[in-house]
């Protein structure tokens, strides 16, 4: 973390040439994941020709370097640059729910800078935020992610332990932040879509959840407006009273968030192996441990 800290001092014009030198660096020389991400924007965009294929990838570079960089800009911010470089929009929805005692969760997607929301909204808004983290298998790596998204007063819990947390909380006013975007575990619970184009599994936690605990869902959509600036709109998804049995958050969610892919297609994560087992895979599994 010390290097962290030295780092997130250094001025913005040098972070972001940077973070320019890494997206070079990443494409041309190391390849990361060259391939992956060109057979998800392929598939994604069928209509899309090489040559925009080609720009939107290297768009996608330049993102994902950003938001490293920024991430470790971030260390350093006060609650005054989160009001500057992450406006919110229509929050006041969101803080009606919360001003009257209902918890709110706020779900997202590995979309433009899916870090800085999950750090600011708390802070701009006054209320405690919570977000669901999957631990990853280098401990070392998330032990730094972890200090720094908890910095600026967000409290982190881990996937497996989150409907346990959340119920122990369950009245108190807060905001929960889930990114629902992340591929399952084969053989789990979860919902199949069609979401750019491929047959796609989700989570079902975040509607587990919401009908549960009866709290309001909303969902975020982070767009970049200049160089480490960005803008939150809460767009609602669902609110109590809700059905028995699937409510449709998922879908809702699902929908919105290809809303946002298509709008800005270089700002998804599209080095994500997302799309790793089919339904057939993921069905056949499961009647075979049955």
């Amino acid at each position: 973390m010390y290097l962290v800290r030295i780092l997130s001092r250094l001025p913005f014009w040098f972070l972001y040439p940077l973070a320019e030198a890494t997206a070079f660096f990443g494409y041309h020389i190391l390849g990361y994941r060259r391939e992956v991400v060109r057979e998800n924007l392929t598939t994604a965009f069928p209509d899309k020709s090489n040559a925009e294929l080609r720009r939107t990838t290297k768009a996608f570079y330049r993102q994902l370097s950003q938001v490293f960089v920024e991430s470790i800009m971030a260390y350093r911010f006060t609650h005054m640059d989160w009001v500057k470089r992450v406006p919110l929009v229509n929050k006041e929805e969101v803080l009606a729910y919360l001003d009257q005692g209902v918890p709110v969760i706020l779900m997202s997607g590995h979309v433009a800078n899916w870090e800085w929301p999950a750090l600011s909204i708390g802070a701009q808004m006054g209320y405690p935020m919570e977000f669901l983290y999957k631990p990853v298998t280098k401990e070392k790596f998330e032990n730094i992610m972890l200090k720094l998204r908890t910095k600026h007063g967000g409290i982190a819990i881990a996937k497996d332990s989150a409907m346990r947390e959340i119920i122990k909380r369950r009245k108190q006013p807060r905001l929960v932040g889930i990114i629902g975007d992340q591929l399952p575990s084969m053989g789990t619970e979860k919902l199949w879509f069609d979401f750019l184009n491929r047959e796609t599994a989700f989570y079902v936690g975040a509607e587990r959840i919401a009908t549960l605990t009866q709290y309001a869902v909303f969902y975020t959509d982070t767009k970049r407006t200049s160089l480490g600036r960005y803008e939150v709109t809460f767009k609602k998804i669902a609110s109590a009273p809700y059905e028995k049995g699937h409510s449709g958050v998922i879908q809702r969610y699902k929908e919105l968030l290809e809303e946002t892919i298509h709008q800005h297609p270089s700002d998804n994560l599209w080095s994500h192996r997302r799309w790793k087992y089919t339904k057939a895979q993921d069905e056949a599994r499961s009647i075979s441990k049955a």
